[in-house]
């Protein structure tokens, strides 16, 4: 008997484990019906020198459940290999070197530096320890600052490293510093000013960029070699991914909030313009898809500096295992979980703030506006394998009298049951939008 024909098989390759689905209908929509043939689980083994080993062992026991399988194409994500390591390089903190960090966190980075102005003989030192894949350079808006994002140019070729290069900067010196760079012997990619003008952020052609030279880093990270040997289309950042489907499933939904907690850390996805009746007390701009992550919040990794939140008598002890298995365990995963939650939804929402002038108290607005989301979905390990996934949620909503931008306590909440917002990432870039959204629409039980 021939192995049966799928649409899809995308690996989602996570710093513990690689799972492996097959997606079905996505050809055909809408006359077909999209829908998850099967799911196949492994330990992931990048660590062990070749990601291919646990790639084969996740499809191996996909088709256990299925059957052997014959995928039009294979795609995937992934966060091993310490993810995509990245340090952000611009004029001034607040501006350019902001929206920088902006676009490689919604590209799904892990930003291990941010430095602002000249770069010095320290800040150099740092880039070397951070061993980034990527090096992001912007600085000066349209019609402004040159000097110093081609000082830092010529200041990145005294790296012993040659990580990939990005330049975001005024464009005025753009090919200046293209040439600079690739005569040092760096790969170097050039994208829109990411901060064209004052109060103007333009981050989404850099994620697109950033999403490129992932790709090319990934297939020669340690151990992830033989992922190419699997993959036939894209290869995106997992959580880069996760905000992909979370700006395709608002095109449907409405503004939403996403919340991916793991064992290391917990991001938040928003997709949303905020409240217009709030949009004249923002004192800074925010783009519509925006990502955070926090390092110390998570199930394992993280479980220590996540219990530390807590009451010293709530604190599990002892913390539990990346796997948790028994019910005590269990428990203790699911408390972590639901700090994790509200810590990182608070962090991610902005606040109302007063200042005090001359002409009285005025009241303005920090950060990013979640009021307008009626959605929250929760996604990840810790709030969709563990108990009291959706509760946890609730509890992290608006309060009375919170000056914090959150979500209305009202708001709807849904979990990514069947796991499948980092595959749904991937699938936009071979099938039809809507079809990937009716996947995600059954994963997460919601009728729109």
């Amino acid at each position: 008997m021939g192995a049966r024909q799928v649409d899809a098989l995308v690996a989602e390759i996570g710093s513990t484990t690689t799972v492996v689905s097959a997606f079905d209908g996505l050809s055909g929509w809408p006359a077909t019906r999209p829908r998850l043939v099967g799911q196949g689980v492994a330990a992931t083994t990048v660590e062990a020198g070749d990601v291919g080993v646990g790639l084969a062992a996740a499809r191996a026991a996909l088709e256990e459940q299925t059957g052997p399988l014959d995928p039009r194409i294979t795609l995937a994500t992934s966060s091993a290999a310490g993810g995509l390591r990245m340090t952000v390089h611009g004029l001034t903190e607040r501006m350019t070197a902001r929206a920088a960090h902006e676009a490689a966190l919604g590209a799904g980075a892990v930003v291990k530096l941010v430095t602002a102005g000249l770069l010095t003989e320290r800040d150099l030192e740092r880039i070397e320890a951070a061993r980034p894949a990527i090096v992001f350079l912007a600085g000066g808006v349209e019609g402004g600052d040159t000097e110093t994002v081609l000082a830092n140019a010529r200041a990145l070729t005294g790296l012993s490293q040659r990580p990939a290069v990005i330049y975001g900067g005024n464009s005025a010196v753009a090919d200046e510093a293209r040439a600079v760079l690739q005569a040092a012997g760096f790969r170097v990619y050039v994208t829109p000013n990411v901060y064209p003008a004052v109060d103007e952020l333009a981050v989404e052609p850099a994620r697109r960029i950033i999403h490129d030279a992932f790709e090319a880093h990934i297939t020669h990270a340690p151990g992830m070699e033989r992922i190419a040997e699997f993959v036939q289309g894209r290869i995106l950042p997992t959580p880069g991914a996760v905000l992909l489907a979370a700006e395709a499933l608002a095109e449907r939904a409405g503004d939403l909030v996403v919340v991916d907690v793991g064992g290391a850390t917990t991001d938040v996805h928003s997709v949303t313009g905020g409240s217009p009746e709030l949009a004249s007390l923002s004192t800074e701009p925010e783009p519509r898809a925006k990502r955070t992550v926090e390092g110390d919040l998570g199930t394992f990794r993280s479980a220590e500096t996540t219990a530390m939140l807590l009451p010293k008598a709530e604190r599990p002890d002892p913390l539990p295992p990346a796997l948790p298995k028994t019910p005590s365990q269990v428990a203790a995963a699911a408390v972590l979980a639901r700090v994790a939650t509200a810590t990182a939804l608070a962090r991610h929402a902005g606040r109302f703030a007063h200042l005090y002038t001359p002409r009285g108290r005025q009241t303005v607005v920090r950060g990013r506006d979640l009021t307008a989301c009626r959605l929250v979905i929760g996604t990840g390990g810790g709030l969709v394998r563990l108990p009291g996934g959706e509760e946890a949620l609730r509890a992290a909503l608006a309060r009375p009298n919170d000056e914090r931008l959150l979500p209305p306590a009202d708001a709807e909440v849904a979990l990514d049951r069947s796991y499948l917002l980092a595959c749904s990432g991937a699938l936009l870039a071979a099938f039809e939008s809507g079809a990937v959204v009716e996947l995600m629409l059954a994963s997460t039980g919601l009728r729109l």
